[in-house]
């Protein structure tokens, strides 16, 4: 089995960070989040190395770049492109809002200091939906009213927006049982925790897979989100059971005594060796680097031991022999992709979480998907 190429790792996330090629125009307004899979990347393979004046100017550059601040909400924008324009673009985006906390996290920034906490979940408030079959989801942007003075809900409600509200109201402390009874503002501004635990669990399916609308396909993606999202809410996951049975039956195999070889191949049409040891999001797909991830994190938030359901082993394999680039650096989302910000990170954290010690790497905290040398400095440092 190959090695993991931790050098060529920091190569890797090093050099999405100076710049990437122009084909990836169009994630720019992904700015935050590429810069968050790099950083955290970084860290994950213990070469997070930046100076404390390096340090500052990049927190400032978030801050000074991204943030939107006025009376009602504070906010971040999916990029900077539209911090000249008016309210009308210039969009509060809550992905760019997590993603911007993060950063500030890893760079060590004392965000409470800036961050005004009523004001950002002022803003959590308007993205959720109040009424209707979407009650307790969340939308991703608002956009500015100019007729009536006040923001409005823009988008489709899903779990993965769920999943980063709850994170956002984490990181502002507002579910820390030691800061609750000295917040004054606990009533008038936090979210409706119920109707967002209902919205979740409509979306289980029969097969114990959660899906992006009631009644949808079930996918790996969301049901992490739904799971993460359920612990925040310290919601008894061992209900879950059909949801165990769904995601051990998402790593690609194909056993011999299921699928026996003629003499002239294989006989089974979609066979393909390569995905052995991968995980698929959806039934009768093949593998896919970031579902490693969504699953054994799954398994794992449910009980640490379910990840021992799986295969690891060629769980392995299928990281470091498949998609991992040998090149380059970094990892692919299959092994015929070129490696990417988002899938390195994520095939990182599933080592990580599998064995870190094995592969040199920190520890990840399988909720919240950081470090957690950065989770302990948000515990210690951060002073809601």
């Amino acid at each position: 089995m190959n090695q993991l190429l931790i050098n060529k790792h920091e190569k890797f996330f090093n050099r999405c960070l100076i710049g990437l090629p122009s084909t990836a125009q169009s994630e720019d307004s992904n700015k935050l989040a590429i810069i968050y899979f790099c950083l955290h990347g970084l860290q994950l393979i213990q070469k997070f190395q930046f100076t404390n004046q390096e340090l500052i100017y990049y927190r400032n550059f978030i801050i000074n770049q991204f943030m939107i601040e006025n009376n009602q909400i504070i906010s971040f924008r999916s990029t900077y492109y539209f911090q000249k324009t008016n309210q009308k673009y210039d969009c509060p985006n809550l992905s760019s809002t997590l993603f911007a906390l993060y950063n500030l996290l890893i760079l060590k920034s004392p965000y409470h200091t800036i961050i005004n906490r009523k004001k950002i979940m002022n803003f959590l408030c308007k993205c959720q939906v109040k009424d209707g079959i979407n009650k307790g989801g969340f939308v991703p942007t608002l956009y500015y009213d100019e007729e009536n003075g006040d923001y409005k809900q823009y988008g489709e409600p899903d779990l993965r927006v769920c999943y980063m509200a709850l994170l956002i109201r984490h990181l502002m402390k507002y579910d820390d049982n030691n800061n609750n009874n000295n917040r004054e503002d606990s009533n008038e501004t936090d979210i409706d925790l119920i109707s967002l635990q209902q919205f979740i669990l409509d979306r289980i399916n029969i097969n114990g897979g959660f899906s992006s609308t009631i009644m949808d396909e079930s996918h790996l993606g969301f049901t992490f989100c739904a799971i993460a999202s359920l612990k925040l809410l310290n919601y008894p996951l061992e209900k879950l059971k059909s949801t165990k049975e769904w995601l051990i039956h998402r790593q690609v195999d194909y056993p011999e005594n299921l699928y026996p070889k003629d003499g002239n191949g294989d006989n089974y049409e979609y066979y393909r060796n390569i995905d052995i040891g991968g995980f698929n999001g959806r039934e009768n797909k093949l593998s896919d680097t970031c579902y490693s991830w969504w699953c054994t994190g799954s398994l794992y938030n449910i009980d640490v031991n379910f990840i021992k359901l799986v295969d690891l082993n060629k769980a392995e394999d299928y990281l470091l022999n498949k998609t991992q680039n040998q090149l380059f650096g970094g990892f692919g989302r299959d092994p015929d992709s070129t490696p990417d910000p988002m899938h390195s990170y994520l095939a990182l954290a599933s080592l990580s979480l599998w064995n870190h010690e094995k592969f040199a790497l920190q520890e990840i905290n399988p909720i919240l998907t950081i470090t957690k040398e950065s989770y302990q400095f948000f515990k210690e440092e951060i002073k809601y």
